[in-house]
């Protein structure tokens, strides 16, 4: 998290904060993510949550293979991350830089079956 004083994160952030930390909490400790696991460590921690924060998350953790969401990110910015991880090598460079190519090619033909002039 950014350089936020503590009191100018609104509650809401707060108590989905105290959740997610839970959630991986218990899964490193490799304990049941549980509501009421939860709110034990959240109340360990000095934090207090919403009632349905920690039911919500309990049931959005369930089922998940939370390992590869905490490896590659479980939003749409984490393929930056992973890249740019990997660029400290001469291998995942070489690697890198003919999918580039591939995909710009791939794009070139479409525009090309589109046969569609903006100028023309």
């Amino acid at each position: 998290m950014a350089e936020v004083p503590v009191a100018e994160v609104p509650q809401a952030e707060k108590e989905e904060l105290f959740c997610a930390y839970a959630a991986m909490i218990l899964k490193d400790s490799e304990l049941e993510i549980s509501e009421d696991n939860i709110n034990t460590l959240v109340k360990a921690a000095g934090g207090e949550v919403d009632s349905f924060f920690a039911s919500l998350f309990a049931k959005i953790c369930k089922g998940k293979d939370l390992d590869g969401m905490l490896t590659f990110g479980g939003g749409g910015g984490g393929g930056a991350a992973v890249a740019a991880a990997g660029g400290g090598g001469d291998a995942g460079a070489a690697a890198a830089a003919p999918e580039k190519k591939e995909e710009k090619v791939e794009e070139e033909e479409e525009e090309d079956d589109m046969e569609f002039d903006l100028f023309g």
